[in-house]
């Protein structure tokens, strides 16, 4: 009896401890005081809400399929991958230093998405080689297992993924083209994808709420890759098994992508009331003319830096020309009788070419090129 007396007491005490818990961590959370918790591990705004949670990506599911107590100390030196040994030598793996990379993201589980308590399983537990009907796509042969996730890391550092990369053929082998394998995605060329023309994003940022992005004029204007915006992406940036909730980057997250080109740039470069028409080189202040037009971005601005401000002497680009072979009609003026036999710097003052031409230094009528050509204008296509 007196058991049974205690057994209720002692019931009673933990039942009205865990009701006043529960009722006080309540109470934080109708004063959104939760305790112990960052909001910006899971959100990307200061302040989320119902109607916008302003989710980041959730990180892979490994994490619940994966054993802790796995670490980079019991890992292999080395793995020997010699499946190929009729046509390519074997892959030397070095596995112990991908092991302690792994130590700064996700742990052994960034490879070893499934491994239960206990011995961690080989790919070929699960991934056969050869055997797949090419139907299920999330349980990929060995093959597809192994190019899927040394091609999601080595892509997105040397932009290289030729078979040369990891596999050396063997002198007198018979290298015919791969078998066909439609779980070896990440192994074969992206499908090509479809540029964007122009996307409009709505921001928090009072004074210019629009940016106006126009996403094809960097591809195909400006000259840049993709992977010169697009870093640290991998597959699942865009195949996503979730797709359960739209995510977002934090503020900082979204200027760090443009700030590699824009980082002088004032806020109203991309910020605007309104959305701003498409980028003409006419804003810069050097209208092009028919032929330069005609040219890509990359022509005169050089590959791999920065577009910036170039200077507008003709010869600083157009070096060797010389005055008694050149022909004024590749300008679109063709001079006429007169005009052609007078020296150059009678028109373009101390032979500044980039500056226009002055007609005052022979006519006192304030006649202008245009008002006035010395000459005919040339229908060119542009």
């Amino acid at each position: 009896m007196l058991r049974s007396d205690t057994n209720a007491i002692i019931f009673a005490i933990l039942s009205g401890a865990f009701i006043l818990f529960n009722l006080g961590y309540a109470e934080e959370r109708r004063e959104g005081k939760i305790p112990k918790l960052n909001c910006k591990e899971c959100h990307a705004c200061e302040s989320p809400a119902l109607e916008e949670p302003c989710l980041k990506a959730c990180p892979r599911l490994f994490q619940a399929r994966s054993s802790k107590e796995h670490g980079e100390k019991e890992a292999p030196n080395s793995v020997l991958l010699d499946q190929l040994v009729n046509e390519y030598g074997a892959v030397h793996f070095d596995h112990r230093n991908h092991a302690k990379m792994t130590t700064m993201n996700g742990g052994c589980g960034t490879c070893h998405h499934y491994s239960p308590e206990g011995h961690i399983l080989p790919c070929n537990e699960c991934h056969k080689s050869g055997e797949t009907d090419g139907t299920n796509l999330r349980q990929p042969s060995l093959k597809g297992a192994y190019h899927r996730q040394c091609l999601s890391c080595h892509r997105e550092w040397s932009h290289d993924t030729e078979c040369r990369i990891c596999h050396l053929p063997i002198k007198g082998a018979n290298l015919g083209e791969a078998e066909s394998d439609k779980t070896d995605i990440i192994g074969r060329p992206h499908p090509r994808i479809t540029i964007p023309g122009i996307k409009v994003y709505y921001t928090p940022y009072e004074k210019g709420p629009i940016v106006t992005f126009y996403h094809e004029n960097h591809i195909e204007l400006f000259g840049l890759r993709c992977v010169d915006c697009h870093k640290q992406e991998s597959c699942s940036h865009c195949h996503d098994l979730q797709k359960q909730a739209t995510t977002h980057k934090s503020q900082e997250e979204i200027h760090a992508i443009c700030s590699g080109c824009h980082k002088n740039s004032s806020c109203g470069t991309c910020h605007d009331t309104v959305q701003k028409p498409a980028f003409t080189h006419a804003a810069t202040g050097w209208p092009l003319n028919v032929y330069h037009q005609r040219l890509e971005c990359r022509a005169c601005h050089p590959t791999g830096k920065r577009i910036s401000k170039l200077s507008r002497d003709c010869i600083a680009c157009h070096e060797g020309w010389n005055l008694a072979t050149f022909k004024h009609a590749v300008t679109r003026l063709q001079l006429d009788e007169i005009h052609s036999g007078i020296d150059c710097a009678d028109c373009h003052l101390n032979r500044e070419y980039e500056k226009k031409a002055q007609c005052g230094g022979c006519h006192d009528d304030n006649r202008t090129p245009k008002s006035n050509p010395p000459g005919s204008y040339l229908d060119i296509k542009r």
